[in-house]
């Protein structure tokens, strides 16, 4: 999609100039830290009006994807957060680091029943659910939402135990005794929703990384049910496993 600018040119939209300034930092591994080109040199290399790429930059700013520092420029700003996607601990657990700090906030927990998928993912065995949905910060900058599925009948109550930064893993460990031994995830590229774009303050052309994951327990029977929305440019997955 292009706009039209006065002069009869064409200029991309502000979205698409995201996309490319996004591209760019990967492709020339810039790090945080490094300067961006100027609005008049980012200007000539999409061929965009002056408007259009402050737009996206302060869009990008928004992200947190760019800092804009007075008087110096425009520079990279964060460093992508690496996720260990064979670790069977909770999301927000295998995000902790020294360098990190990593915070939770509720978004909406209720019950709910009769959710066709939800039911599925647990053997149609269960009919009723807490429904838990948090949004996850890392050093106060939006890295995901998560939406978390437990079934009343094996966690009775156990709404009234978790608070904001509450462990899930922790609970279920502590306080029902439930010990977790295999875990089963999918990753798929999916665009963002208007609730995701909102809550998640990106835009439609940002790609997420859905990642749903069932846990099971000793007797390969789903325990727990999560799907995570992660914002792609703010992570970078792992695969690590010993040889036998």
């Amino acid at each position: 999609m292009k706009e039209d600018n006065l002069n009869g040119g064409q200029n991309y939209l502000y979205e698409e100039i995201m996309t490319g300034i996004k591209e760019y930092i990967n492709e020339n591994q810039l790090q945080p830290g490094d300067r961006i080109p100027t609005e008049k040199e980012l200007g000539k290399l999409f061929k965009a009006s002056r408007i259009s790429i402050r737009r996206a930059i302060k869009e990008l700013v928004d992200e947190g994807v760019l800092k804009i520092i007075h008087g110096r420029g425009t520079f990279v700003n964060k460093k992508r957060k690496e996720i260990h996607l064979l670790h069977l601990q909770g999301f927000s657990e295998g995000l902790t680091s020294d360098n990190d700090k990593i915070s939770k906030e509720i978004v909406s927990m209720k019950k709910i029943s009769n959710n066709k998928k939800v039911n599925s993912i647990f053997e149609n065995k269960y009919t009723e659910f807490i429904e838990l949905i948090r949004k996850v910060y890392r050093n106060d900058q939006i890295l995901s939402m998560d939406y978390a599925y437990l079934p009343t009948a094996i966690y009775p109550n156990i709404e009234d135990k978790i608070k904001k930064e509450s462990s899930t893993f922790k609970i279920i460990h502590d306080d029902y005794r439930i010990a977790f031994k295999t875990v089963k995830k999918e990753l798929e590229i999916v665009p963002a929703t208007e609730e995701l774009q909102k809550h998640l303050n990106i835009s439609r052309l940002t790609p997420l990384i859905l990642v749903e994951k069932i846990i099971y327990n000793e007797h390969h029977q789903p325990v727990h049910y999560s799907e995570y929305y992660l914002i792609s440019d703010a992570v970078k997955l792992r695969i690590e496993n010993n040889l036998p």
